[in-house]
């Protein structure tokens, strides 16, 4: 059995490594990476707060996130590649339901007012899901 690794001990050989190297977490990043955090908890609690204050958080997070990436040495994406990569995402979570419901139609079960209150539509949603995942990443050969 593994034991865990003591961070100090990680830091000394990384320092062992590469003495030049820094060896701590930037305090921008680690203050960008508690931004998201914040945010991405918040978020199922958005309707209680408004579109505006969602969409401003929505900012904080890309403002984040693009720091981030300057700071790694990537391209920061344009908001037109940014809302291509929104409109993708939702059309697959839109696939990803249309499957679910088709596979359990809400209005042929007794026990179902939403999917969340069943277990074999949650089966069907959590089917739809995974299937929906092996395509994305399965390549035909």
């Amino acid at each position: 059995m593994l034991a865990p690794i003591d961070p100090a001990a990680i830091r000394a050989a990384r320092r062992a490594l590469d003495p030049a190297a820094p060896y701590e977490q930037d305090p921008a990043v680690a203050t960008d990476l508690a931004t998201i955090q914040r945010i991405t908890a918040w978020l199922p609690t958005w309707q209680h707060h408004g579109a505006a204050d969602l969409e401003w958080r929505l900012r904080q997070i890309d403002a984040a996130e693009d720091r981030l990436l300057t700071a790694h040495g990537h391209a920061v994406p344009t908001s037109e590649q940014r809302h291509q990569a929104r409109r993708a995402a939702h059309a697959a979570n839109a696939a990803i339901q249309a499957a679910a419901d088709l596979a359990h139609p809400a209005a042929d079960c007794p026990r179902c007012r939403a999917w969340e209150d069943c277990p074999d539509a949650d089966r069907a949603y959590r089917d739809a899901l995974h299937t929906a995942w092996v395509d994305r990443w399965t390549v035909a050969t």
